[in-house]
C-alpha cells in the first residue's frame, strides 16, 4: 500500500453570493446626456447680435456707396465692382462672421454640427432643381404683378451694372449667386432656425426665420404701395 507524500488540499470555501434583485426591482440607469447638446450655448441672443451686425455692415456699405458716387449724381448701375462688393459683403459681418464666432465660443466649433452646413452630391441636383423652380415662379409672379398693377414687377437688381465686363460679370456672379445665398442660408437656416427651434420647436423656427428673411428682402417701393 502506498501513501501520498502530501496531504490533500482542503477545498477553498467560496463566499456566499447574493442573488441579484428581480428585474422589476432594479433601478434603471439614467440615460447619458447628449454630448453635443450639452456643449451648445448659443441661442436667440446670438441671433439678435447677428442682425445688429448686419445692420451695422449695411450702414457701412451705404456710406461706401455714397462716397463712391452712389447718389443722385451717379446711377447705381455705374458703380465700380469694389463698391458693389463692399455693399454686398457689408452684411456678411453679422450673417457669416457671428455664426463662426458663436460656434467657436458657444458651440462645438463645427459649422456642420451646429448649423447643418455640409454638402452632398445630391444637394447639387436639388439646388439646380430649386433654382430653376424659383426662376419659373419669379417669372410667373412678375407676369401676374404686371397684369394686376399695370406696372413693372419690382426687382432687387437695380444696383447691378447695365453692361459689365466679363471679369466684372464673373465676380458679380460669385458674389450674388454663390456667396450671398450661402451666407444667408448659414444665418437664417442655420443659426436663426436652430436657435428658435431649441427655444420653442422646429415649426416655429421655420416660420419665424422665413418671415424675417422675407422682410429683410422686401422692396421698399412695393411696401409703400401696400
Amino acid at each position: 500500500m502506498t501513501y501520498p507524500s502530501e496531504p490533500p488540499t482542503p477545498p477553498i470555501l467560496q463566499p456566499p453570493t447574493t442573488p441579484p434583485p428581480p428585474q422589476w426591482a432594479q433601478t434603471p440607469a439614467p440615460p447619458p446626456p447628449p454630448p453635443d447638446a450639452a456643449r451648445i450655448r448659443w441661442g436667440m441672443g446670438d441671433v439678435m447680435i447677428g442682425i445688429a451686425l448686419w445692420i451695422i455692415g449695411g450702414v457701412f456699405g451705404a456710406f461706401v456707396l455714397l462716397a463712391t458716387g452712389g447718389s443722385e449724381q451717379l446711377s447705381l448701375t455705374e458703380l465700380s465692382l469694389g463698391a458693389i462688393a463692399i455693399s454686398l459683403m457689408g452684411g456678411w459681418l453679422g450673417f457669416l462672421g457671428w455664426p463662426i464666432v458663436a460656434t467657436y465660443w458657444k458651440g462645438q466649433r463645427s459649422l456642420s454640427r451646429d448649423f447643418g452646413l455640409w454638402f452632398r452630391p445630391i444637394d447639387l441636383a436639388w439646388g439646380l432643381l430649386g433654382g430653376v423652380s424659383a426662376l419659373a415662379l419669379s417669372v410667373a409672379g412678375g407676369v401676374v404683378w404686371t397684369l394686376v398693377s399695370s406696372e413693372e414687377s419690382p426687382s432687387n437688381a437695380e444696383f447691378l451694372p447695365s453692361s459689365p465686363s466679363v471679369g466684372t460679370a464673373i465676380a458679380l456672379l460669385l458674389l450674388v449667386a454663390v456667396g450671398t445665398p450661402i451666407v444667408a442660408e448659414l444665418f437664417f437656416r442655420g443659426l436663426f432656425l436652430r436657435a428658435v427651434g431649441r427655444r420653442w420647436n422646429l415649426t416655429v423656427g421655420v416660420l419665424l426665420s422665413s418671415i424675417v428673411f422675407g422682410m429683410m428682402h422686401a422692396q421698399g417701393d412695393s411696401l409703400a404701395e401696400l
